[in-house]
This record gives C-alpha cells, sequence and structure tokens, in this order.
C-alpha cells in the first residue's frame, strides 16, 4: 500500500531526528528574519494609521467643525468620492450633499474645511491674501491658475494683467473679429452648403483655440482652417480633464506620465496623441520666441532698435522675457511652456464649451433666441454689417443670456481652495485656524435656490428683473472664479461670447439635431471643469439657412 504524502514527508524530516537537514535549517532560520521584518512593518502601519485616526478625530484643530467622521478621519474618503463612486464620480456634487445635512461649513477631509455660503464670497477671495492649495503642498504646474504662494503669484499674474484688461481686448478686437469671420465662413462653406451636422462645441472651441494660440505665440494652432474644424482638439481635453479626478489625489502619477513613452500612451489611450502634439507645439513655440527674445537682446546691446526688425506687435510670451518683474525662475523653458499650456487649455476648451451651452440654452427655449435676434437686427441691420464689443455687451436681453449660461453652464465645478497662512479666519461663530484650507464650490453657489429660485431652469428673466429692481446679483455671481485668483482671461472670454454669438446667431439659423440636454449638455462630473455624460454626442444643430 502506497503511504501518505503526510507520511513520507515525515520520513524525510521527522521531528526528533538529532540530525536535521542542515541546508532546510539554514533556509528556516533565513526565513524567520524577513517573516520578522514583514510582520513589524505591518504592525507599524497598523499603529501609524490607528494613531492619525485617533489624532484627527479626538486632538487635531478641526475636530469640533462638522461633518462625516469617515471624512475626518482618512482622505480615502475624498477619494472613494472623486474616483470610485458611481455613476459619474465627482466629489463637489458629495460636498454639497454634505452641506445640505450638517450645515454650512463642514470639514470635508482630515485637513480641510468645506463653506457653502453666497455671502462668505468677498471674504473668501480677499484680494492678495490667500495661497492657493493643492492638497499636496505642491504646484501641479507652473501656471499663474496653480501658482500656491499668494507672493509668486502676485508676481506672475502682475506681468500678464495687461494683455487680458479691458484696453488691451479694445486693440485685440480686430483680431477676434477677424477669427469670428473665419469660423461664419467655415460655417457657411462646410455645413451650409453640405448640410453636414455641426458640433457647436467643436466649432467654438475652434474659435477659442486659434484667439488665444494666435495671442500668445503669434501664430493660431490653425483649427478654424481645417474643414471639420478639429474635432480631434475637443477630444484631447476631455482625456486630460477626466483624468483630473485621479490625478488631483496621486500628483506623482502626474509626473510619471511625461516619462512614459509617448507610443505606450498612443496604444492605450489614442485620444492622448494630440496632447503630445499640444506639449510639443507649446515648446516649439516657446523656443521660437526666446530665440527671437535673445537675438533682440544682442541688437539692443548694439545699440540698435530691435523694432524695426522684428515690428510694433509682441505677444505674451514674448513679453513675459521682456519682463522686469518676473524672476529668472519664472522664466525658465519648463515653467513658460507651462505657463503656455494652462492658457491654452484654459483658453481653448472653457469658453467655448459655454458657448455651445448657451447655443443650446437658446434653440430650446426660442421665445429668447427670438428677443436676442431682435436685439442684433437692431445693432446689425444687414448679416454682414460690422458691430463693436461694446454695441453688443450693451443688448440687455443678450447679456442677461450670456449670464444665465454661465451661471448654468458649470464653468469651474471643483472646490477652489484657498489658504490664510498668517491670521486666524472666522465664519460666523467658528474660528477657523490659520493655515486651514478652505473651499468654496463656485456651482453649487449659482445653484442656491435662495438667491436663484428655480435654479437649475433657464431663466434670463432674473437678470433683467434685477437690474429693473437694483437687485445685486453680481455680488453671488462667479463664473470664472473671482479676485486676483480669479481667471486672468475673463475680458477675452467674454469679448468671445458676445462677438462670436452675436456674428454667428445674426447670420445664420440653426436647429437642434439630437441633442438630449441630461446627456448632451447638463454637467454630471467633477473633473474640474465641468463635463457632461461620458455618452454625449456633442450639442449638434443643423445649419439650416442665412438670415436676412
Amino acid at each position: 500500500m502506497r503511504p501518505s504524502a503526510t507520511f513520507i514527508i515525515d520520513l524525510q524530516y521527522p521531528q526528533h531526528s538529532p540530525n536535521p537537514n542542515p541546508r532546510q535549517q539554514h533556509r528556516n532560520i533565513a526565513m524567520s528574519p524577513l517573516l520578522l521584518l514583514l510582520a513589524l512593518a505591518a504592525l507599524s502601519l497598523l499603529a501609524h494609521a490607528t494613531y492619525l485616526v485617533i489624532y484627527r478625530l479626538f486632538f487635531h484643530p478641526l475636530r469640533h467643525f462638522p461633518g462625516p467622521k469617515l471624512a475626518a478621519a482618512t482622505f480615502w474618503y475624498e477619494v472613494y468620492h472623486d474616483w470610485f463612486r458611481g455613476p459619474y464620480p465627482g466629489s463637489s456634487w458629495n460636498v454639497d450633499a454634505l452641506h445640505k445635512r450638517y450645515g454650512p461649513i463642514i470639514r470635508k477631509t482630515p485637513d480641510e474645511l468645506s463653506i457653502q455660503d453666497p455671502d462668505y464670497l468677498d471674504t473668501f477671495f480677499a484680494a492678495g491674501r490667500r495661497d492657493r492649495w493643492s492638497g499636496q503642498g505642491k504646484e501641479a504646474t507652473g501656471s499663474v491658475q496653480s501658482t500656491l504662494l499668494a507672493a509668486d503669484h502676485k508676481r506672475r499674474r502682475g506681468a500678464l494683467t495687461r494683455f487680458f484688461s479691458k484696453r488691451s481686448l479694445t486693440r485685440l478686437e480686430p483680431e477676434i473679429v477677424s477669427k469670428v469671420q473665419q469660423l461664419s465662413a467655415r460655417v457657411d462653406e462646410s455645413f451650409l452648403r453640405t448640410r453636414d451636422i455641426l458640433d457647436a462645441g467643436v466649432a467654438f472651441g475652434a474659435l477659442t483655440l486659434d484667439t488665444i494660440t494666435e495671442y500668445c505665440f503669434d501664430q493660431s494652432f490653425g483649427c478654424l482652417a481645417k474643414p471639420d474644424l478639429g474635432p480631434e482638439w475637443r477630444r484631447t481635453f476631455w482625456d486630460m480633464l477626466e483624468s483630473i479626478p485621479f490625478l488631483r489625489n496621486w500628483t506623482f502619477f502626474a509626473e510619471m506620465f511625461f516619462w512614459v513613452p509617448q507610443i505606450v500612451v498612443r496604444y492605450t489611450n489614442p485620444g492622448m496623441e494630440q496632447f503630445f502634439i499640444m506639449q510639443r507645439a507649446n515648446r516649439a513655440k516657446v523656443a521660437q520666441v526666446t530665440r527671437e527674445w535673445e537675438a533682440d537682446q544682442v541688437i539692443k546691446a548694439a545699440g540698435g532698435d530691435p523694432g524695426k526688425k522684428r515690428g510694433s506687435k509682441r505677444t505674451i510670451f514674448y513679453d513675459m522675457l521682456d519682463s522686469a518683474v518676473l524672476l529668472p525662475r519664472d522664466k525658465t523653458p519648463k515653467r513658460m511652456a507651462e505657463e503656455a499650456f494652462g492658457m491654452v487649455v484654459a483658453g481653448g476648451y472653457t469658453t467655448g464649451k459655454a458657448m455651445a451651452n448657451l447655443m443650446y440654452h437658446l434653440h430650446a427655449n426660442p421665445e429668447w433666441l427670438e428677443r436676442v435676434h431682435v436685439e442684433l437686427d437692431s445693432v446689425m441691420k444687414g448679416p454682414d454689417d460690422p458691430v463693436t464689443l461694446a454695441e453688443l455687451q450693451a443688448l440687455p436681453v443678450l447679456t442677461a443670456c450670456v449670464k444665465e449660461n454661465l451661471r448654468i453652464s458649470c464653468i469651474i465645478a471643483d472646490s477652489i481652495m484657498l489658504v490664510e497662512p498668517n491670521e486666524p479666519l472666522f465664519y460666523k461663530d467658528w474660528v477657523i485656524p490659520p493655515g486651514t484650507p478652505i473651499g468654496m464650490t463656485l456651482y453649487h453657489m449659482h445653484m442656491d435656490e435662495r438667491i436663484y429660485p428655480d435654479p437649475t431652469a433657464f431663466r434670463p428673466e432674473r437678470w433683467l428683473k434685477a437690474a429693473e429692481t437694483g437687485q445685486d446679483l453680481d455680488k453671488y455671481f462667479a463664473p470664472f472664479s473671482k479676485g486676483t485668483r480669479g481667471c486672468l482671461g475673463v475680458n477675452l472670454a467674454n469679448a468671445q461670447m458676445y462677438l462670436g454669438m452675436g456674428v454667428i446667431l445674426r447670420r445664420f439659423n440653426f436647429e437642434l439635431f439630437d441633442v438630449v440636454e441630461e446627456r448632451d449638455v447638463r454637467t454630471v462630473r467633477d473633473c474640474f471643469v465641468g463635463l457632461e455624460s461620458p455618452q454625449s454626442k456633442g450639442i449638434r444643430f443643423k445649419v439650416v439657412g442665412k438670415r436676412e
């Protein structure tokens, strides 16, 4: 009879053998310290985690603030809502739900507070005093918008402010009009005559992307010259933005991304191919501007006038290199390229998205479209008549529609996190310790039914009535953020919206094509910028004719 395997082993290695196998004995002895180290490491991690939870719940300076205990105990609570909670992850919607349960001030993570009170906006955005908070204590990029320290932000923003002032936009207006004319010609040639379907997000994205790149580098990406208006860029922006819920919790993955071979990314995520193209284009354009600036310095040193050679037109990045305000570390090729990237993403996607949304809301509410047409006809007697930005901004109905669309469009969905590093802040009876990150979610401010009754509805009349009654709705209106931390390009964005919408709506008639608001328009995802459903087909139109 065959003995069992256990019996064989026992025969080979008897427990009381006076001469155990030396090799096996050596292996057992060698493994013991490794197992001991692993056990000690596990116990240390468990002890550290236990200590953190006890400290955060019972001894942390924020322990008295309301909110769920799990959010106070661990950052994994926010990670779960950012990345895993379905159907569409996004922590700002969870924060809104927590405010409804716990009140206007809550502890959203172990170290961070959130305030949801429109009357606190001015205190929150107090000019020049607030550092930005990244969650990881470091800048995601070197751009102005992601700069953490208030002093660095003030210096970098100051070097750019004049390019985006209302006075500068007056000089830039002819260039914006030229781009709008290009878009109008493309709508006529590629969509009206062919009866192809026009994606408004792609169309207005082409306008805004070409405008900002030409302004930055004196050379656009050329989207308006393409018959299809370059739809690949919208997909690229989507791919980048969809990664934000993950990357804002683990920024080191974002840094690793740039070290991954391009061919790997191309096959794992084909949409990001354009990202690398844009990165290379930004770096190349910054390098070109740098060479021009260095050549001009040689001419200056020789007593010449580089302006005669280069001409009077200067770009944003030439002036950054020429700035006496910026420090040498602000002018490195890496930081300049990151600044360019931030401008292109912010200026090339968000404004185009807002314009597409306005097209939808006007055509979904034809009574407002008709009123806008009446106003446009009053300042442009013929469809090809010239019009100025000032004339369009003076139209009350168009302005009310633009504002209501910005309120409801959710350009910024994420919480804006700022820090007062030196002094305590006060909210009602609460004392907020210095150095505490505080967040406010502007989209949910715009959805506050105490200020905006029926907040999810497109109701431009609220702005017209406010103008008649003297109600200051602008106090609670911050679609591009506010104060010194507000969007640098807000004037440029408004100019493109008024001129672009004014000219296109005056010249063409459109019909919505297979657009479902819940699928294609409504914001359901917090990717810093608010995004619609992944199943969205875009805000699409038939171009049915020209207006007389």
